[in-house]
């Protein structure tokens, strides 16, 4: 007996390309002053409080992303208007508040290391070395909120400590946002129809195994607290 259309292959890559193509055009349009001004503006020290301002809508949106794509990977299936928008609204409140406070970070690193190369200076290493911490807390930090409720300053915590109690994830995480950035830099026009909502899905896919320990854990802590 024939399979029904929505069992066959090609119905499933093309609802999921549909919902890569639709969660990734919601996260533009969210962002559309950053993107008017990243495509306008000359990129240059002089233009970073430009930049700093039009980013900081993109903290909100790239938890929506995120939570969007879990819920497709969990369950297979996804409304992505819906969920995008509602989880945008559900977390608009921490993931500014935690994205106010990384991103002003890495404006005060950008503006250390411009100054610091500018004037050969010996910290300025060091300065990089930061701003790559930075990521690397990132990577954790997004799809954290995207997922619990945690107070702000958890956030930062169990963000460090993720990355080097699943080393295997994090690597998984930083290889993917670098195979990501490459794809975008080499084939900057068709990647921008996917790159933010496939990226979001491949580091939720990759965080499966840690969000499973992070829910057993505060699922024995709630235990733990009512006896």
């Amino acid at each position: 007996m024939a399979k029904p259309i929505t069992d066959r292959p090609i119905y499933t890559f093309t609802r999921y390309v549909y919902y890569f193509f639709i969660i990734n055009l919601y996260f533009f349009l969210s962002n559309i002053l950053f993107f008017i001004v990243f495509y306008a503006a000359e990129f240059v020290f002089e233009n970073i409080l430009l930049f700093y301002v039009t980013l900081i809508p993109m903290g909100p949106s790239i938890v929506a992303v995120l939570a969007t794509m879990g819920k497709l990977i969990r369950e297979g299936e996804v409304n992505p208007t819906s969920e995008y928008f509602k989880t945008y609204k559900m977390n608009v409140l921490p993931a500014l508040k935690y994205w106010l406070i990384q991103l002003t970070i890495m404006l005060i690193l950008s503006v250390d290391i411009f100054y610091s190369v500018n004037r050969s200076n010996i910290f300025s290493p060091l300065f990089l070395i930061l701003l790559i911490v930075c990521l690397f807390i990132m990577s954790y930090a997004f799809p954290i909120i995207s997922r619990f409720e945690v107070k702000i300053k958890n956030v930062f915590l169990i963000a460090i400590y993720a990355n080097f109690k699943f080393p295997k994830a994090t690597l998984l995480n930083i290889s993917t946002l670098a195979a990501f950035g490459f794809i975008y830099y080499h084939v900057p026009g068709l990647s921008t129809l996917f790159i933010v909502s496939l990226t979001g899905f491949f580091l939720m896919y990759n965080l499966q195994q840690p969000f499973a320990y992070m829910e057993a854990e505060m699922s024995r802590t709630e235990q733990g607290e009512e006896s």
